[in-house]
């Protein structure tokens, strides 16, 4: 396997930082919004599912689109965490 010259591996390090950083930012500027939507949508989603379930209502409530629509949010929400991870990790 050949070598990579080292100042074309530094120039490609410093490619990467520069390109990388406004992704960082942005994701970072738009953490707490987020986090504060998903929150929102997963507490407040399992907790209407649940609640029209309960009631009977309708003829027949999509409790489990409801409810899985909620948890995608909370796995948005871990998933974003983690890319920001990967990413600030450098």
């Amino acid at each position: 396997m050949a070598q990579i010259h080292p100042a074309l591996g530094a120039s490609a390090r410093m490619t990467w930082k520069v390109v990388s950083f406004p992704l960082i930012a942005g994701l970072l500027l738009l953490k707490p919004i987020v986090d504060a939507v998903c929150a929102f949508v997963l507490v407040f989603g399992l907790v209407a599912a649940v609640a029209f379930e309960l009631s009977a209502v309708g003829p027949r409530f999509p409790f489990l689109q409801i409810a899985g629509m909620a948890l995608g949010f909370g796995l948005f929400a871990a998933l974003y965490h983690f890319a920001l991870m990967v990413l600030v990790r450098d």
